[in-house]
């Protein structure tokens, strides 16, 4: 049985890094979507992510963990984790949680690359 709820999580490989874009709802019940892609890429080596989250319509704290789990992981391996397209609704949740102090966020895609 399928999660109708689970977020559609699909990459796209840069010059400098890999762009991760997660559309839908990142929650509790589906979060394992989001983390067993990021984890497959970690493991492959990949150190330069962009989280690109334009189709992003909702993260809970389950999903805020897995982004600041791969920042210090990227950050750990040398490498780097970046946000950019975050909707108004979800930029608010990044400032609320304290994550536009600790994380890097640009305001769009080639923003955060031309920021590598």
């Amino acid at each position: 049985m399928t999660n109708e709820n689970a977020p559609s999580v699909h990459t796209e490989r840069s010059e400098k890094a890999v762009i991760v874009c997660p559309v839908g709802r990142v929650d509790g019940s589906n979060v394992g979507v989001l983390e067993s892609i990021v984890q497959g890429l970690l493991d492959a080596g990949e150190k330069t992510l962009v989280f690109d989250c334009e189709g992003l319509n909702y993260i809970s704290s389950a999903g805020l963990r897995v982004l600041l789990v791969t920042a210090r992981q990227t950050q750990a391996e040398g490498g780097k984790a970046l946000f950019c397209g975050l909707a108004e609704h979800i930029a608010h949740v990044f400032e609320i949680s304290g994550f536009t102090k600790i994380l890097t966020i640009c305001q769009s895609r080639s923003q955060a690359l031309a920021a590598l």
